[in-house]
């Protein structure tokens, strides 16, 4: 489990491996999002969280852990768009990357397969692995 860039150009393959191995792969185009609110907002449409979700940090960080969200053997999130959070919002962008890395770690822990790709690099995140 883990947060990683992906460029665009991988994308194909990583859906591909998703395909092959029947992990659950979701995705979210948060491109038109300037704020954190309509951030928080669109992903939790995409990702198809439960009505409780408060759309705020502290929701998206529950429902990705939630064992009841969307089971699977396996996820890979696909996360597209951020650059122009990172841009409009450096501070919420930094947070938003502090909770998806918590929410791989916390996957990790549980010995869960859960990837976060985000097509919007960013420090101390690695690039994907290949294959």
């Amino acid at each position: 489990s883990g947060l990683y860039h992906l460029p665009p150009s991988r994308v194909a393959a990583v859906e591909a491996l998703a395909d092959r191995d029947r992990f659950c792969l979701m995705k979210a185009d948060i491109a038109e999002q300037k704020s954190v609110e309509n951030t928080l907002s669109r992903l939790g449409s995409a990702l198809k969280f439960p009505i409780w979700y408060g759309a705020n940090f502290d929701a998206l960080f529950d429902c990705l852990c939630d064992p009841d969200w969307q089971p699977s053997k396996g996820h890979v999130l696909l996360i597209n768009g951020l650059a122009r959070l990172r841009t409009s919002d450096p501070d919420d962008f930094a947070t938003l990357i502090e909770v998806f890395q918590a929410v791989a770690e916390a996957r990790r822990e549980r010995m869960e397969p859960f990837w976060i790709l985000i097509d919007t690099p960013a420090r101390g995140i690695p690039a994907f692995p290949e294959a």
